[in-house]
């Protein structure tokens, strides 16, 4: 993998031979290690405009989405944001709603494998968006590549922590990127090559 550079802002400069194809697990993190509140609510992330993170722009770069029922609701809560951008929602539920003009797939299935089939669907990047179990479940299964954690500098005290589970493997850092707003991106390599 290659080392991302930043520019005078701060924001990701995206080199041109950066990978379109793997599985990204990416969410933003508090400061003591948390993804949420216990109740799921992410009101942390309010004092931090997405416009500060180029969200669009890398967004932009993601071919499909997979989620836990519990993100799925919120993110339907919050107005989709992803059109029909392909989505598998890791649920055992069989009565949950479909945004209009969303491509949701609802699957029971252990999430290592299910996210593997899935972005053998897709020629863009998979973004594994959450919640922390799904995450970490995805992490421990070897069905992640690459782990893009923003860190924000905010304790809540309490809460979903980054890993609901023991997770124990050598990362590579391949792009650090300081925010003017206090934030810290970090994105490493999980396959340990």
């Amino acid at each position: 993998m290659t080392l991302k550079t930043t520019d005078e802002q701060g924001r990701s400069v995206q080199p041109e031979a950066e990978r379109t194809d793997d599985v990204v697990a990416s969410l933003a993190v508090t400061l003591d290690g948390y993804v949420a509140r216990s109740d799921g609510a992410v009101d942390y992330l309010d004092a931090y405009p997405i416009t500060d993170f180029d969200f669009d722009g890398w967004v932009d770069r993601i071919g499909a989405l997979v989620m836990g029922r519990a993100t799925y609701e919120q993110t339907i809560g919050w107005g989709w944001g992803w059109g029909d951008r392909p989505t598998l929602v890791l649920t055992t539920a069989t009565d949950l709603p479909v945004p209009e003009g969303a491509d949701v797939t609802f699957r029971a299935a252990p999430t290592a494998q299910a996210i593997r089939d899935w972005s053998a669907t897709t020629p863009k990047r998979l973004w594994v968006f959450g919640g922390g179990a799904v995450v970490t479940e995805a992490l421990v299964g070897g069905a992640v590549d690459t782990l893009d954690i923003t860190i924000i500098p905010e304790a809540i005290g309490s809460g979903i922590p980054l890993f609901t589970e023991p997770y124990a493997r050598p990362l590579q850092v391949i792009e650090s990127v300081p925010y003017a707003n206090g934030a810290y991106r970090v994105v490493y390599d999980t396959t340990g090559s």
